[in-house]
């Protein structure tokens, strides 16, 4: 069992809602606007190659693999530049565009019955090393504190992220309980910075060899609270 924890903190993509069908409707949307307010963006790259690009030009910029905002921003400048549209309007608004559409996320279904029962009895956080927001999500009334890695130029797996919610909160880090899927960012990442650790694995995955086993691990929520 796990013990004296007064706070418990979330990933956020593929632990709370399901990512690439997510980014695949934000992307589908962007692609949509572009193509009805500045279409010869559009007639230079089909949906796809606009994917492929962008992840090539992420790769350009080690800034972009912190700030994924910035990274979109910045791409979609290049796109307006090449076809001889204004960069700033095009980034603004295809930025703002994509963004609203990123934060229509669709839960997993145990997250909010599960939150609203565990916000009785801990304080909740969230770190993420994406842009999604929890006050737009629907998370606001459930999340205390959320940490990005655009807000301190810090991504997971480094200490200071982890280290940064616990003094949002207050507390000294061994009291947090961190809850993600991803091995070595959430789990490993976490357990190095001082917090407790679970590993919620919906998609019955393997753990990596390299990485030293995790002592908790769930499959859902739920069972998260049989933990506690």
């Amino acid at each position: 069992m796990l013990k004296n924890i007064t706070i418990i903190a979330f990933d956020l993509d593929d632990t709370l809602w399901p990512c690439m069908p997510t980014l695949e409707h934000a992307e589908q949307t962007l692609y949509r606007w572009l193509q009805h307010h500045y279409p010869r963006i559009t007639e230079r790259h089909t949906a796809i190659q606009m994917v492929e690009t962008r992840k090539q030009f992420m790769e350009q910029d080690k800034r972009f693999t912190i700030d994924f905002s910035l990274m979109r921003q910045e791409f979609l400048k290049r796109l307006a530049i090449e076809a001889q549209y204004d960069p700033i309007d095009v980034s603004e608004g295809g930025f703002d565009v994509f963004y609203d559409a990123r934060q229509e996320v669709s839960f997993y279904d145990d997250v909010l019955p599960c939150l609203e029962r565990l916000q009785s009895k801990y304080r909740l956080g969230a770190i993420s090393n994406g842009n999604a927001n929890v006050e737009k999500v629907g998370l606001g009334h459930l999340i205390e504190h959320a940490v990005s890695a655009s807000d301190l130029q810090v991504a997971k797996p480094d200490k200071q992220i982890f280290h940064h919610l616990a003094e949002r909160f207050g507390a000294s880090v061994d009291r947090v309980l961190y809850v993600g899927d991803h091995p070595h960012y959430d789990v490993v990442g976490s357990i190095e910075a001082g917090l407790q650790a679970v590993w919620i694995n919906r998609e019955d995955t393997a753990w990596p060899d390299e990485l030293p086993h995790p002592k908790y691990q769930i499959s859902s929520l739920h069972e998260l609270e049989l933990l506690l």
